[in-house]
């Protein structure tokens, strides 16, 4: 046949003209058949024509019944057992058979996927901190405002004074359980007979949370604990009494059973002997309250505990005074401010003033306006930043879906041609497209599951100690089947609904597919979503990495350089153990130290001048010896260094505080007095203002002075002039050695000055590393997805590059015809994602007191970053199609 018909021609006429259907039966079927061998179809589509034929004739005639045509029976029919188990087949069919696309949009899904579960096994164990605990509405912290001197700011505290909880507990009524406790550090000994105790090192000392507390017996009242042994009404109410965890236990005792440690002696504080009097087992759930020791309230007064604390002190504040306090049911924080206030104003009226206050127990793994010395702070909105990225993240890899679903979907025209005609309503098309993308999201989840710890184990510097995933967790298994369900209708709702819009009539001629005109709008507005969002993340990480790099290299004001800090035991041997490294040949200077001059431990106190006009203001006090200011080589602008003493005598301070003072410059504050806890001091030196906390905070007023009980620690500087690295570990090696010939019992502690700097922003490096890898993956899922469509772009042009090139034009103009399109998605893309990067980026920054400037040319490094990578992207595929020989792609014409 010179002009054979077409094989949608021949199903159009088999399936719509009704006189045929009836023929299609016996011989009329294998005449048929033999027909379709003759009319000259090229071999390689006959077998797939027959098939077809043979697989839809009894469809064809069981069309003709009553019950066949019928809504119910068609419904019942499209989801029963058999057809969806052919659904799932044909699912599979078609994503083997397309498999470029399919492994994009695998790899995109599993990326996104991959995020999503990674972030929410991240968030949900934040967000999960302490909510086992019965009755956890009703339980607060005891916290509060503080405001020192009269004209002093107020500003929240997380601790009071020690005599406020007990007070509280006589005098203010609606409240039903209040527990003070006292968090302690110390090192830990156990009896051994005639032998040297067994000693264990304070979990603070080696980097962990607080273990060791003073409580109230109130405590178990407020937190429930499972008693193993003891008596938990009376375990607590004499001194020198002690309850500890179940691990704790059998870490200091073995594996004795429980009763037998019963009444076992236990060493805190050197010398402070109690008796374990019960035993509590351990908390599975996340929790901020990480004790482990419990040692009696009533240990305090009886022993030299009280040295260190005063239960009687009112105007004074230190963090490791706590409280927890459970209201009664349908009482609320509110009720108790009006009593708070007026309990205030009847017992502190000196130089501290503290107001109390309630925080609840589900704010305080988020609140950092309440410090305190155990619990690990988590800030909320990067757990919600995290979220929107891990929806973002999804979205791009639902999106990627979409766009190459769509692109497809000419080459499926005749398939849901022919499926029309055989009766498919489109209800029944659409859960057959929805299925597929259902599948590729289930492997994708899979893919996910296998991938999630050995991403949390390279990731562990991000995610929080601890951190767990259990996928037979009810929570974990109903997040799984809500992201399975959520993106396979995100992904697969649009591109099945506009698939199964097809008019068979007109596919099966191969004439348009759609109902309606269609320009690509939707498409094109997916790309630039894509972009948008990935500029906004690469925005963002060039901010965050500029404010980073600003941080470590801004001059500080001080030199790090080889100085490292030595953590002693804050006793009298500290002093012998400096003499000793002081005399080694690798230390250039040793130094008595409270903190070092920049780091997270400081000390605000109130000074007061009394010159031409009063002025009280709190000032932030670094306490070291006279080799302190050498030691951090701090720049004096007038006056000169104290001198060596064994107290207190003489102050330096710093260039804003003299600013403070009224002085104009620095010289004319030297010789003038500071009041300081009720003593007049000189001044005898100023020097160039430096950081002493993060970029976060601005340079405030500082002194320097020393104060032999409270340098207790050792800051060092080593000789590195002409040194080698081996040099270096020799000399450490030589200080832990006379560590342990002072310290023979302890384990040596050190930290370089610049490593205790850089913990300073440890938040900003986290999230510098988010932003990193989350721009990475949105990045590679966007590319991955242009790279597909560009693919199935230069699919459908072929004939026209082919026209092209005969007609003269170049490999240049083809790959420029190409890529224009998509790089114009991109423009725009920079367009939108400009103001929105640039008002989150400013939002992040205004944290900060010392910050980079938002500058426009990071906005145009980043949009030419992103045309870059869509130039290389699409530009792959374009040159690829522009080289194709024209002989080829006209034969067919």
């Amino acid at each position: 046949m010179k002009n054979p018909p077409r094989f949608a021609d021949l199903l159009l006429e088999l399936f719509c003209a009704p006189h045929l259907l009836e023929e299609v039966q016996g011989d009329l079927y294998e005449r048929y058949v033999r027909d379709v061998r003759q009319l000259g179809v090229a071999k390689a589509n006959q077998k797939y024509i027959l098939n077809v034929l043979g697989f839809l004739r009894p469809f064809a005639i069981k069309r003709q019944s009553s019950e066949y045509s019928s809504p119910e029976y068609r419904t019942t029919f499209f989801l029963s057992p058999v057809m969806l188990r052919n659904y799932l087949k044909t699912a599979v069919r078609n994503l083997t058979k397309h498999r470029v696309s399919t492994l994009i949009n695998l790899f995109g899904l599993t990326l996104g996927v991959t995020a999503c579960l990674v972030i929410y096994v991240i968030t949900n164990y934040e967000l999960s901190y302490d909510t086992f605990h019965p009755d956890s509405e009703r339980i607060y912290r005891l916290v509060g405002e503080a405001q020192f001197g009269p004209t002093g700011e107020k500003h929240p505290v997380g601790f009071p004074p020690n005599a406020v909880p007990l007070a509280l507990r006589q005098e203010v009524s609606g409240i039903e359980t209040i527990a003070a406790f006292h968090s302690v550090e110390s090192d830990v000994l156990i009896p051994n007979g005639s032998q040297k105790p067994k000693r264990f090192e304070s979990r603070r000392r080696t980097g962990g949370n607080a273990d060791i507390i003073v409580a109230e017996p109130q405590y178990f009242d407020i937190l429930k604990y499972e008693w193993l042994a003891g008596n938990p009404k009376t375990a607590l109410n004499d001194p020198f009494k002690v309850v500890l965890s179940e691990q704790k236990a059998h870490k200091y005792f073995g594996d004795l059973p429980l009763e037998q440690i019963l009444g076992k002696e236990v060493i805190y504080v050197d010398s402070v002997r109690v008796s374990v009097a019960g035993i509590v087992k351990d908390w599975s759930q996340p929790t901020d309250f990480t004790f482990t020791d419990f040692i009696s309230f009533a240990t305090i007064r009886a022993s030299q505990l009280k040295r260190e604390i005063n239960l009687d002190q009112w105007n004074d504040i230190w963090s490791a005074s706590q409280a927890l306090v459970k209201l009664p049911k349908g009482v609320t924080p509110d009720q108790l401010a009006v009593p708070f206030q007026q309990f205030s104003r009847n017992h502190i009226q000196k130089e501290v003033k503290f107001e109390p206050g309630l925080q609840p127990l589900s704010d305080l793994h988020f609140n950092d306006d309440y410090q305190d010395n155990y619990s690990r702070k988590a800030h909320l909105p990067t757990l919600y930043g995290l979220m929107a990225v891990a929806g973002f993240i999804l979205l791009i890899a639902a999106i990627n879906f979409i766009n190459l679903a769509t692109a497809q979907s000419v080459q499926r025209a005749k398939e849901v041609g022919i499926r029309k005609v055989m009766g498919s309503s489109r209800k029944g098309l659409i859960i057959q497209f929805l299925s597929e993308t259902a599948l590729l999201t289930l492997v994708s989840v899979l893919i996910a599951l296998a991938l999630i710890k050995p991403i949390l184990s390279v990731f562990q510097t991000l995610t929080p100690n601890g951190l767990t995933f259990d996928l037979l967790s009810a929570q974990t298994l109903l997040f799984l089947g809500i992201v399975v369900l959520t993106t396979s209708l995100l992904a697969g709702f649009y591109p099945s609904w506009v698939l199964s819009s097809y008019v068979p009539a007109l596919t099966l001629k191969g004439q348009s597919a759609l109902t309606g005109g269609q320009k690509g709008y939707l498409r094109k507005g997916l790309i630039i979503f894509q972009f948008a969002v990935s500029l906004v993340f690469i925005i963002g990480t060039l901010m965050v990495g500029r404010q980073l790099n600003f941080m470590r290299n801004k001059d500080l004001g001080f030199s790090t350089d080889a100085i490292i800090e030595v953590n002693t035991l804050r006793d009298d041997k500290s002093l012998v153990l400096a003499q000793k490294i002081k005399q080694l040949a690798g230390v250039e200077r040793v130094a008595m130290q409270w903190f070092p001059v920049m780091g997270q431990s400081h000390m605000v106190t109130k000074l007061k001048y009394k010159g031409k006009k009063e002025v009280e203001m709190d000032v932030s006090a670094k306490i070291g010896d006279e080799n302190f200011i050498p030691l951090y080589q701090l720049r004096f602008l007038a006056g000169r260094n104290y001198m060596k003493s064994d107290s207190l005598r003489e102050m330096v301070i710093n260039a804003t505080y003299a600013k403070a003072l009224g002085f104009k410059r620095p010289a004319d504050a030297v010789n003038q007095f500071i009041d300081f806890q009720g003593k007049p001091y000189p001044i005898v030196g100023v020097v160039a203002d430096f950081h002493e906390q993060s970029f976060h905070e601005k340079i405030g007023a500082v002194f320097l002075g020393y104060m032999p009980r409270q340098a207790k620690n050792i800051g060092v500087k080593l000789a590195t002039k002409g040194g080698q690295l081996s040099d270096l570990k020799t000399t450490l090696s030589s200080i832990e050695q006379q560590w342990k010939e002072v310290y023979p019992d302890n384990k040596f502690d050190y930290t370089f000055l610049d490593e205790s700097i850089a913990k300073l922003y440890e938040k900003e490096q986290k999230t510098a590393q988010l932003v990193n890898t989350a721009t990475a993956i949105a990045i590679l899922i966007s590319c991955m997805g242009l790279f597909g469509l560009a693919t199935f772009t230069a699919e459908q042009r072929t004939k026209e590059i082919g026209v092209r090139k005969v007609l003269g034009a170049s490999v240049a103009s083809i790959v420029g015809l190409l890529s224009k399109d998509f790089l114009k998605l991109v423009f725009i893309a920079l367009v939108i994602a400009s103001p929105i990067a640039w008002w989150a980026m400013n939002q992040w920054l205004k944290d900060f007191a010392y910050k980079i400037d938002l500058d426009w040319w990071v906005f145009a490094l980043a949009g030419l970053m992103a045309i870059t990578i869509a130039l290389f992207t699409v530009g792959f595929q374009s040159i690829k199609a522009a080289l194709v020989n024209p002989v080829k792609s006209l034969r067919s014409e």
